[in-house]
């Protein structure tokens, strides 16, 4: 097929086929999920093909969407809430023989780590009864970030490092499997290649960085960032790091306080707003954007515009074009870079920005501000 060694000429693609060459249906394959390609990259390294769950907007970009269709068949599942249908369809797959694959954080890295995996996965492994397929990409993040408008040459490999039988897991606690899933998925891009060493080759390494990191810990600012080419910096403290050929910051100017990177900043960030006092925010925004576009979503369909206009986040509502949601009736979700989905009850909304929007900081802030007000301790901010 044509998509390998495409996938290998434009990514350095490459999957350890050794590992897999002897695994058949029916199985439920996990993975680690890096980049914008990793439905149609693993598929290449089975000799068969699977269904993935896949997040709902994957059917509402037209021919895109046809075509994905035709080639992952995916299972559609609505992230940020729970849904029962994906979950009977799945199984409807592996009682006709199929194999089931899905990425159990259900987010793409934003930061070089993998996103938080649901807990309880392992309890649906044990109920399927088949082979648990346990897949690991490496390299994927700093050669396609979700933020990044280009991708970077690198070097891209995935191999499957765990097979558990259901006898295996039988045995097992649904504590244990989960334990396994977790330790074979985790993965820190970072740690990776400060042996790998892989060079990721581009000239717009950090173009669009700002659109996840918003705030300086130079300076403290949350409006400064911005990218250029290889360069990061902070517009109000002149702070400036500078992305090399692994993927690591290199401090240029005024950056004492910067990190090494992207995921400690990520880290430091989320401890920022997790320590940010919103009290005095609810006449005035903490954050706004303009010129962003909010739509209706119809589950698997495509979106019907609603209007133009501002995002407002506050500590007690979301304004988006006029409509407020208060933020302890609300859930959001990051689709891609510039797009976030909003549950509200039974109801889904989309907001599209321009280039460079940051919807992280959103996203973080509705997570920590509607915890506190239901009095909810789990520590999840939507990745």
């Amino acid at each position: 097929m044509f998509i390998y060694p495409a996938l290998f000429v434009l990514y350095g693609f490459r999957f350890d086929k050794k590992t897999s060459k002897k695994i058949q249906r029916p199985c439920l394959i996990l993975i680690n999920h890096q980049t914008v390609i990793d439905h149609l990259a693993i598929s290449m390294g089975f000799k068969f093909g699977m269904n993935y769950v896949a997040t709902d907007s994957i059917f509402r970009h037209g021919f895109l969407s046809k075509l994905m269709v035709a080639l992952v068949r995916p299972i559609p599942f609505s992230k940020g809430s729970s849904d029962l249908s994906a979950i009977k369809n799945m199984m409807s797959v592996i009682r006709d023989g199929g194999a089931v694959a899905m990425f159990p954080s259900g987010n793409r890295s934003f930061f070089g780590d993998e996103s938080t995996i649901v807990q309880g996965i392992g309890k649906l492994a044990k109920k399927f009864n088949v082979p648990l397929v346990l897949v690991q990409q490496r390299g994927g993040y700093n050669t396609i970030p979700r933020w990044k408008a280009k991708p970077s040459r690198g070097k891209i490999t995935a191999v499957v490092t765990k097979v558990v039988s259901p006898e295996e897991m039988a045995a097992m606690s649904v504590a244990e499997v989960d334990e396994i899933i977790q330790k074979e998925l985790s993965f820190n891009e970072f740690e990776y290649n400060k042996t790998a060493q892989i060079v990721y080759r581009g000239r717009h390494k950090a173009e669009y960085l700002e659109s996840v990191l918003f705030y300086c810990p130079q300076c403290g600012s949350m409006t400064g960032l911005f990218s250029e080419g290889n360069d990061f910096m902070c517009r109000d403290c002149g702070a400036k790091v500078r992305i090399n050929g692994t993927g690591f910051f290199e401090k240029v100017d005024k950056a004492k306080n910067l990190p090494e990177t992207i995921l400690e900043w990520g880290r430091l960030q989320l401890e920022y707003i997790k320590n940010f006092d919103f009290s005095g925010f609810t006449g005035k925004p903490v954050f706004s954007d303009n010129d962003v576009e909010f739509s209706s979503v119809a589950y698997a369909k495509k979106e019907a515009l609603l209007g133009t206009g501002t995002v407002a986040l506050y500590a007690d509502k979301l304004s988006v074009c006029g409509q407020e949601f208060p933020i302890a009736e609300i859930t959001t979700a990051i689709i891609g870079a510039r797009k976030m989905t909003v549950y509200h009850g039974d109801n889904v909304y989309s907001i599209l920005a321009p280039f460079r929007t940051n919807f992280m900081k959103y996203m973080i802030s509705n997570y920590l501000l509607r915890n506190k007000a239901l009095n909810i301790k789990e520590e999840y901010y939507g990745y």
